[in-house]
């Protein structure tokens, strides 16, 4: 069976940051060897190589011509305490279209979700920023029947 990858060696990508680890999170890799199910990438500023499914990679970001060599990130809005989320992607294991509430964003793309209506006091720390969609509380509707 092939890769679903559709990066070539020398393509510039980084690993998404709902998986990477502390050490490999917004480090800019070259594509160096593509494996039957795997990607062998390593760092554009040297050091070691990582072996990598081909789904955690993202494309790299452009760099900014009028600057040169500079690199540029989109820079995302902080979430505000108590805005209504669901959660979906890769390495999250709860059920799909639940709702969650935001505790708090750490602004580096972490947020601290609690399951609508909580959750005896536990809550998850860590969640990337690239699996949730807001949620308009004014759309949620509840069901009078589960109300009791």
């Amino acid at each position: 069976m092939s890769s679903p990858h559709t990066y070539a060696v020398g393509d510039r990508v980084i690993i998404d940051s709902a998986v990477a680890r502390a050490s490999t999170r917004g480090v800019t890799y070259r594509v160096t060897r593509l494996l039957p199910v795997n990607v062998v990438v390593e760092p554009v500023d040297g050091g070691r190589a990582v072996k990598v499914n081909p789904t955690y990679l993202r494309p790299a970001p452009k760099a900014d011509t009028t600057t040169g060599s500079e690199w540029t990130m989109a820079h995302e809005a902080p979430l505000h305490p108590g805005t209504l989320v669901t959660v979906a992607g890769a390495g999250w294991k709860q059920p799909p279209g639940e709702l969650y509430v935001v505790l708090r964003d750490t602004s580096t793309g972490r947020v601290s979700l609690v399951p609508l209506g909580g959750n005896n006091g536990r809550y998850w720390r860590g969640v990337s920023r690239h699996l949730l969609t807001t949620v308009d509380p004014t759309r949620v509707r509840l069901d009078p029947e589960q109300a009791t």
